[in-house]
């Protein structure tokens, strides 16, 4: 593209496992996928690839990779503010979900040109004309359909369309004409932070007019920030860029600029009461997150029957401890260091500590927490345990082969997905069948068929464990 002109910013949103993550994989060569836990994206990621298509077409863009779980809204929504182009990835095994109608949603409040990448289309079970018509349903036309939405069918593992998406990429930012406004006073958002124990508070910022170098003053909102360091020379319009300078940790979603302005507080008023108005209890809870984004997107989704005692970025401290059991709290910690002296404090002064490296599953874990509290006679059992050991597909329906290894599995039952000792998904037993018959209940010490309902993308080696809530 001409240096007149800059890099569009392209945000990749859509359901959780829909194949966002490995799509940008195959754009710039990496695989990041692998190594996230529970197959999530559980932070927003930044990052500009040089792209040449094979028509010849060739320039950067600056991807923004969105988490797909609905506890993300707050920072998808951010997310949108500043892109200039939306890429929805939806599966063309899945098709619409949940995750998808509200990326929609956010879509829709900015009013930016919108791309659909059709991804898992090398997969038999594939459905790509039942995802159009859903797209219809949700007015979002494809071209093929007489509306003006571009659909391209691909797959992060082939590289199938992937170069026309790109192209279709190109030709939007071409049509819109992103001036590059680098002589500009400084314009740019914070997208992630967090606070390193050794380099104090960084920030990823995208920024969108004028420039940053090594040595200026900045300001995220009222936090004043020297910039000591940076992860690129320059950081120009379009440019991802990690800033080590801040004097706190900002917010996501913060604007930076040269300028100090006010910011307001977000403190939700009604976290500030141990009882409701009705006179019920709220649980105390005190929550620690690796990063301001995850922390902010972990506080808006707590319900009503929380107490928020404290909250804050990085590893869990003596203090966390103490002030959890003055108040009778409970701390849960997403993806952060728990020392070996801080578990034996909690052990001794009696404070629970909940740790996962999978948003959710601290969401659960809260939220199991409320209903003991509210009935502490209620808790989950667990009643049989299987593992998959093979896989096969009858009319085009896959069926995972297992053995079960403790108690039963009956028909209907809750389950918990297992895998690497990391719950990654909870679903239904929908059937269960040995060798042609159709049964209720698979006895351990026994190998049987079942499908699930949800459907759940299971491996070989995976972990099946069945459980009851029950007063």
């Amino acid at each position: 593209m001409s240096t007149l002109f800059r890099p569009p910013i392209v945000t990749i949103m859509g359901h959780v496992d829909h194949g966002k993550t490995t799509l940008l994989d195959k754009i710039r060569g990496s695989s990041v996928a692998a190594r996230e836990a529970g197959g999530i994206t559980q932070h927003i990621s930044a990052y500009q690839v040089d792209v040449t298509t094979k028509s010849g077409k060739s320039g950067k863009i600056t991807f923004i990779d969105t988490p797909g779980h609905a506890a993300f809204n707050q920072m998808r929504s951010r997310g949108a503010q500043i892109t200039d182009i939306v890429v929805l990835v939806i599966s063309a095994t899945d098709g619409v979900m949940a995750q998808t109608k509200e990326s929609i949603k956010e879509i829709k409040k900015t009013n930016a040109p919108v791309i659909i990448a059709m991804t898992k289309v090398d997969m038999e079970q594939s459905s790509p004309e039942k995802v159009k018509g859903q797209l219809v349903e949700l007015g979002l036309t494809p071209e093929e359909y007489g509306g003006q939405v571009a659909l391209f069918p691909v797959s992060g593992k082939t590289g199938q369309g992937i170069d026309a998406l790109l192209e279709s990429i190109f030709l939007h930012a071409e049509i819109m004409e992103l001036k590059d406004e680098s002589n500009s006073q400084l314009e740019a958002v914070v997208i992630e932070s967090l606070l390193d124990k050794s380099r104090g508070p960084i920030a990823t910022l995208i920024v969108k007019k004028g420039q940053i170098k090594l040595g200026d003053t900045i300001f995220a909102q009222n936090i004043p920030g020297k910039v000591k360091a940076m992860s690129i020379p320059v950081a120009t319009p379009s440019s991802p860029v990690e800033i080590l300078g801040f004097e706190q940790v900002p917010l996501v979603g913060t604007p930076v600029s040269n300028v100090k302005t006010d910011s307001t507080s977000t403190v939700d008023p009604t976290r500030l009461s141990q009882t409701k108005t009705d006179g019920s209890p709220r649980l105390p809870i005190v929550v620690k997150a690796d990063v301001q984004g995850t922390l902010e997107a972990l506080l808006s989704s707590l319900t009503d029957d929380v107490f928020l005692l404290a909250s804050g970025v990085g590893a869990v401290t003596d203090n966390d401890v103490n002030m959890a059991a003055s108040a009778k709290a409970q701390i849960f910690a997403y993806n952060v260091a728990i020392p070996r002296f801080i578990k034996n404090l909690a052990d001794n002064e009696k404070v629970p500590i909940f740790e996962s490296k999978i948003i959710y599953e601290i969401l659960d874990d809260i939220q199991k927490q409320v209903l003991i509290m509210l009935d502490p006679t209620i808790e989950e059992t667990n009643v049989g345990e299987a593992k998959i050991i093979a896989e096969f597909k009858i009319d085009k329906v896959r069926i995972a082969g297992i053995e079960v290894t403790k108690g039963l599995l009956t028909k209907g039952d809750n389950i918990h997905l297992k895998r690497d000792d990391i719950i990654i998904k909870d679903t239904k037993i929908e059937g269960i069948r040995q060798a042609k018959d159709a049964v209720d209940v698979a006895k351990a010490g026994h190998q049987f068929g079942i499908t699930f309902r949800p459907y759940v993308d299971f491996k070989i080696n995976d972990v099946i464990i069945a459980y009851k809530v029950e007063k």
